[in-house]
């Protein structure tokens, strides 16, 4: 325990002191993990960067993703043994308890979102990952993007068939875990990244924190808004994000295994981390100003008044001391979670008594969504980042 306890990179020492109390055989696996990356992806990027030009990546990952047939036959032997292990999905992944998970997923979608934007990509930020993505400025630069990249990235996965292998959930899954492996390789050399602080950048930990916080959590914050999932459609919601996170790279030891556990994870994970810092201020703040552009708001005071409304559902949900941590504005009066939530059971009794109304009023709210997902004629890029900071790198 000793010895460990040295292997702790030091910004963590507090919170794992404290997160051991509460379970100490996950916050141990937590720490060690923020030692580890992904091999066989970091494999990957490292022989793309050695052998091609970025102008050959995109082209060759984008195939290398679709068929057997179409397999580039220059690729490296270990993009093939990369792509072929995710052939398959795994054993336990139950297809059925997905589909119920799209269905409530349809249901719920603009609570999703709000769980999404004001919840769980706030509480992922307030810790260290901010860190690696400030570095990148990704968010600062185009956050709008990034935005709209998770929700694409939503409803690919709650689509019907889009986690099965060759599916629009299981291709954005495994893009995004090639982009997380070449930001790796590219924040590592940098003086501002200190591996005896920080770990690794965007290291297993931490991947699973994210999912962790996508799932489970978003799965409370739903609920706090008024959402209706029933018991099996949150545990479908959370198996679909396993299986995406298993997909990602996170080592299956460490996976969560439904939703009670997608909880514990996030919980014990969030306990190990240090408190948030000016670069978890940015990118909290950057997300909810990023928030109104995302869903359509163009007049600067229409932005302003939707961003005073995001900071405020988003202080309720992530509480107040996380809140002023991020130095949010102060809060409002009058709060309007309970107030969203009283608005959602009246939608539900719609659906229940006038089943025609309701059902236009889900489509609108999905149609909605799909509007502030959509990319532009861009869509999604197989590139891979070529600079560590955003600005100088290609388009991807």
């Amino acid at each position: 325990m000793e010895r460990f306890f040295q292997s702790i990179p030091s910004s963590y020492a507090a919170g794992y002191e404290a997160a051991r109390k509460v379970d100490g055989r996950l916050a141990e696996s937590y720490i060690r993990h923020t030692l580890i990356g992904d091999p066989a992806a970091d494999q990957v990027v490292a022989d793309l960067a050695q052998r091609y030009t970025p102008a050959q990546v995109h082209p060759m990952v984008s195939r290398a993703l679709g068929s057997d047939a179409k397999f580039p036959v220059e690729a490296p032997e270990s993009l093939r043994e990369f792509t072929a292990e995710l052939a398959e999905a795994p054993e336990w992944f139950d297809e059925d308890l997905a589909m119920s998970a799209t269905r409530a997923f349809l249901r719920n979608s603009d609570m999703v979102l709000g769980a999404l934007v004001g919840g769980a990509i706030i509480e992922g930020f307030s810790t260290m990952i901010s860190k690696s993505f400030r570095i990148r400025s990704r968010i600062i630069e185009n956050g709008v993007r990034r935005l709209k990249q998770n929700l694409a990235q939503l409803l690919d996965q709650y689509m019907p068939g889009g986690m099965l292998p060759g599916g629009d959930g299981w291709r954005m899954s495994i893009r995004i875990r090639l982009i997380h492996a070449q930001a790796r390789r590219l924040i590592r050399p940098t003086p501002e990244w200190d591996e005896s602080r920080y770990g690794l950048p965007l290291s297993a930990a931490h991947m699973l924190l994210g999912a962790a916080a996508f799932s489970g959590r978003v799965m409370q914050h739903v609920e706090n808004l008024g959402g209706d999932f029933s018991a099996e459609e949150r545990e479908g919601y959370v198996h679909v994000w396993r299986y995406t996170a298993w997909l990602m790279g996170i080592p299956e030891e460490i996976l969560f295994r439904d939703y009670a556990s997608s909880v514990r994870t996030f919980e014990i994970g969030a306990l190990c981390e240090p408190p948030p810092d000016d670069d978890s201020i940015i990118m909290a703040n950057s997300i909810v100003n990023s928030a109104p552009i995302v869903l359509g708001e163009t007049e600067i005071e229409a932005r302003r008044s939707l961003a005073a409304y995001v900071y405020q559902v988003s202080r309720e949900l992530i509480g107040d001391e996380l809140a002023d941590q991020l130095r949010y504005p102060s809060p409002w009066r009058i709060n309007r979670v309970p107030v969203l939530r009283l608005r959602n059971f009246g939608d539900r009794m719609l659906r229940r008594f006038a089943p025609g109304l309701g059902g236009l009023r889900s489509r609108s709210r999905f149609s909605d969504m799909m509007g502030a997902a959509n990319l532009g004629p861009g869509g999604i890029s197989f590139a891979l980042p070529t600079s560590v900071f955003d600005e100088e790198s290609r388009d991807w």
